[in-house]
């Protein structure tokens, strides 16, 4: 044996050492309870929580909606001063709802407008048909100017003779409008004080009553991963009984009989997330001659709570690079917090 290592060239013996310590370290990293993602994540503030993101992925989607109001956030054209961008936008607003025709036995598309002179810098709202086959139902839609952002508030289709009567979204729409607060949320630092439910640019320091709803999807990540978080509350609907487990199983047993498709489980398991007992499944599925990978995390929430909402996080990909996948996806679950101390039970 000696006379063999003699005659080897010491370059391959170096060679040989380092690949092998390299593949132990490897080995160990691989097999670690303590490894996470290996790249740089960024922090999203979404309705009462926080969750990373790989630092990669852009937002391409978000919604939300408080007390059964829809919001929408706007950035002011940096070529208009505040005054000007808040005309422009409301004139806007005002000429395509013009352009609707009336419902049939109705002379006018308006039904009222209604200024807000206690409410940011400016703000005015409108009560309109915005179907033209719906004589019943109309819609408020309120602008107003918080600063550096412009905030929209609408309603889904609300009964005309019933807000005629009791008028209970204009006090509504001013609560959440005065509650707004337009915040630097790249630097904020841990929980902050009140009740607040972050949006894009700000949050509402409201407590939760009766309905909330928060969507953000992310895509553009190299390895072609598209994310998608979902949380909802609403007191007027029934909690979701079926188990992402059961179902899951349920589907595992149809695909065993299913020509030209395929599903195989990497994960099927009881899994907490930001105090939510959840349950998470992985799975590769096959549809013809593509692969993908299927993440999901699922908690169907507790009945008319702020605290635990119904969630659901997703996460897609064309099958490949499972390790560094399974990385990200329990760095991203790993990560999410509540912004709030939640009430002992």
């Amino acid at each position: 044996m000696a006379s063999i290592i003699n005659r080897l060239n010491p370059f391959w013996i170096i060679v040989f050492i380092f690949f092998t310590w390299a593949s132990i370290e490897q080995l160990k990293y691989e097999t670690s309870s303590k490894k996470g993602a290996r790249e740089a994540m960024q922090t999203y503030y979404l309705g009462r929580f926080s969750i990373a993101v790989p630092a990669l992925m852009k937002q391409k989607i978000r919604s939300s909606k408080l007390r059964y109001a829809d919001i929408q956030e706007m950035e002011w054209p940096q070529s208009l001063n505040p005054e000007q961008a808040r005309k422009a936008e409301w004139d806007r607003f005002m000429a395509e709802v013009k352009k609707l025709p009336p419902p049939d036995g109705k002379d006018r598309v308006i039904i009222k407008v209604h200024e807000f002179p206690a409410v940011g810098k400016w703000a005015k709202g409108i009560f309109y048909y915005n179907d033209s086959f719906d004589r019943h139902g109309a819609r408020w839609s309120l602008l107003m100017d918080a600063g550096p952002v412009g905030l929209w508030l609408k309603t889904d289709d609300i009964v005309v003779e019933k807000e005629i009567e009791h008028s209970k979204t204009i006090p509504n729409y001013e609560n959440i409008a005065k509650a707004f607060q337009p915040l630097d949320l790249h630097n904020l630092k841990g929980r902050q004080p009140g009740n607040r439910f972050y949006l894009e640019h700000g949050a509402i320091n409201l407590p939760y009553a009766g309905q909330e709803e928060s969507i953000a999807r992310f895509e553009g990540h190299p390895l072609k991963l598209t994310l998608l978080i979902e949380m909802e509350t609403d007191f007027t609907k029934e909690i979701e009984t079926m188990s992402l487990i059961k179902g899951t199983r349920a589907m595992l047993a149809v695909a065993l009989i299913s020509p030209g498709g395929g599903i195989s489980k990497i994960r099927l398991r009881e899994r907490e997330v930001a105090g939510m007992p959840g349950e998470e499944a992985v799975l590769r599925v096959r549809e013809g001659q593509r692969k993908d990978l299927v993440f999901t995390w699922q908690f169907n929430g507790k009945d008319d709570s702020g605290e635990y909402p119904t969630t659901r996080i997703e996460m897609e990909s064309p099958d490949g690079n499972l390790h560094e996948k399974l990385k990200i996806w329990d760095a991203v679950l790993d990560s999410m917090k509540p912004m709030f101390e939640r009430k002992k039970s």
